[in-house]
């Protein structure tokens, strides 16, 4: 759930007239009987995710609290599973969209989000990149938060690539960096080592308002990825890869 956007290759498809792309064009899709596993699957998910307790400071608090405009909201992958609790709880009213891949995988994604009502927007560096970041420009400017896992689909582990930043600095909306901390949970065996947390445990939420991206870095979009991953490191815990 990521979009590594080169910008040569953006500019130069910004100079061609527009075409109109379906948001699935060239996604792949779900069967019936796919989808149907999804739906019996994600109520019991559901379930999962409403019986584990948020906790977060006063600052997280005070965000929640008060009207916002779009914004882009940058999470590591392997702690996805928690973030659309958080706005069913707290953030109801607000429309969300989050970027996932254009894979076989992402379908499974895809469908599971349109049932927490979170806007798919498909695709990655790997297929319809230009046709997502166009996408995601135009959700932001209709009043839609984004969610961005800048090192998905495939890792690395907490890379931090510039298209989540590339996209935050051309829209102008700021940029906030989300964490949540598990306290007991599985973790698979994939290259994130994706956090499952346990029934009824606990998650710190843990937020870093960066604001107008375009006042990092002079508006250089590496220079920008490097200063916001070092950021969201703060916010992160991860006994496992910060004790190798």
């Amino acid at each position: 759930m990521h979009l590594s956007v080169v910008m040569n290759q953006v500019q130069t498809e910004q100079r061609k007239p527009p075409i109109h792309h379906p948001p699935d064009a060239a996604a792949q899709q779900l069967r019936w009987y796919q989808r149907w596993v999804i739906a019996v699957c994600g109520f019991g998910m559901r379930w999962w995710t409403r019986s584990v307790r948020l906790r977060f400071g006063a600052d997280v608090k005070a965000f929640l609290d008060q009207p916002t405009e779009p914004a882009v909201f940058i999470l590591w992958h392997n702690r996805l599973l928690m973030a659309p609790e958080l706005y069913r709880r707290y953030l109801p009213d607000r429309k969300v969209a989050g970027l996932i891949s254009a894979s076989q995988d992402g379908a499974w994604l895809a469908s599971f989000f349109k049932q927490l009502k979170i806007r798919p927007i498909r695709g990655s560096r790997h297929g319809r990149a230009v046709p997502a970041f166009r996408e995601l420009l135009k959700v932001l400017a209709d009043g839609y938060n984004v969610g961005i896992t800048p090192d998905g689909s495939r890792g690395p582990i907490y890379d931090m690539k510039a298209g989540a930043v590339t996209l935050a600095i051309r829209s102008g909306v700021p940029i906030v960096l989300l964490s949540y901390n598990y306290t007991r949970a599985w973790r698979l065996r994939t290259w994130d080592r994706f956090y499952l947390p346990l029934p009824f445990s606990r998650v710190h939420v843990k937020l870093d308002i960066v604001g107008d991206g375009r006042q990092l870095a002079n508006g250089d979009f590496r220079q920008a990825a490097t200063i916001l991953r070092a950021r969201m490191l703060e916010i992160t815990d991860d006994d496992e890869y910060f004790s190798a």
